[in-house]
């Protein structure tokens, strides 16, 4: 009940702060990526280290513009490498939200918040793509940052998700993993994020209403990324046990992904030296040198 009440509060104030609020920063895709990784963090920097590591080894980097963390009061004791990577790196942008802490006020505050890291540049420098990202994901394979780019620039998307066809009027992607043009989501038409089972559901409906091209990005099962899934449930049980999502399944599906969970392990087993406590300055280290 607590859960369902704050979710309608949620949907009634986005939907009308985006109509009378937001006012769109003219950026127009110009058929070149530039992408802006979003990410929301909430008592889960064990994995969101991992997915940056991940990251990190991405080839055609220079897409890759910004990386926004948005920090939904975690108390995983991650102050000092959110901190560290916020002062020492100028592509990683840490922002702290106290107050209605879940996921999709996470990537309003971070996409609100990336209009001012940009402010000062020119459009050729800004990025034109949202890449919405859970902190559980992997990057698999190498070009997923490449390809990604390519279902912009040669097949004119608006949006690129792993699209499931159910009983929906549309097809539906997962908000773990998703990219959207940004010039998009800034239309008045088009529903932002909102507090629900499936945070970009609203959204996605919205871009099919309005005729956009939905690409269907298999991201998961061909190969891309693996999202490992209910961690941040698990966090809430573990460091906030009287939230509502105490009463949520907590175990992790890797969305289903024939021998997700071995996969995981062993890309996890990979980068186990940099995950150690002790060697949390060299990880920081990595990623200042990684994301320029």
């Amino acid at each position: 009940m607590r859960r369902r009440l704050a979710q309608i509060f949620d949907q009634v104030v986005a939907v009308v702060y985006k109509k009378i609020a937001i006012s769109p920063t003219g950026i127009k895709f110009d058929g070149q990526a530039r992408f802006t990784l979003l990410t929301v963090n909430y008592s889960t920097t064990y994995y969101l280290k991992l997915m940056l590591l991940t990251l990190s080894k991405q080839n055609n980097l220079d897409k890759l513009k910004q990386i926004i963390v948005v920090d939904n009061n975690s108390k995983d004791g991650s102050s000092q490498f959110l901190q560290q990577l916020n002062i020492r790196s100028k592509a990683i942008h840490v922002i702290s939200n106290k107050w209605f802490c879940h996921h999709a006020r996470g990537l309003r505050l971070g996409i609100n918040a990336l209009d001012q890291i940009e402010k000062k540049l020119t459009c050729q420098q800004k990025s034109n793509v949202l890449m919405i990202c859970d902190t559980d994901i992997v990057f698999r394979n190498p070009e997923t940052v490449s390809s990604l780019a390519k279902v912009f620039e040669r097949k004119q998307a608006a949006f690129a998700g792993e699209l499931r066809y159910s009983d929906h009027v549309c097809p539906q992607a997962q908000a773990s993993f998703l990219c959207l043009l940004r010039e998009c989501y800034e239309r008045k038409d088009i529903q932002p994020f909102v507090y629900h089972g499936s945070p970009a559901y609203w959204l996605q409906k919205s871009l099919w209403k309005a005729g956009l091209y939905l690409h269907d990005f298999r991201s998961n099962f061909a190969g891309y990324i693996l999202h490992r899934g209910r961690s941040g449930v698990a966090a809430a049980k573990q460091y906030k046990p009287l939230s509502s999502f105490t009463t949520v399944n907590n175990q992790a599906h890797y969305m289903g992904v024939k021998n997700g969970k071995e996969i995981w392990q062993n890309i996890e087993k990979q980068h186990q030296e940099l995950l150690k406590k002790e060697n949390q300055q060299q990880l920081i280290d990595h990623l200042v040198r990684s994301f320029v």
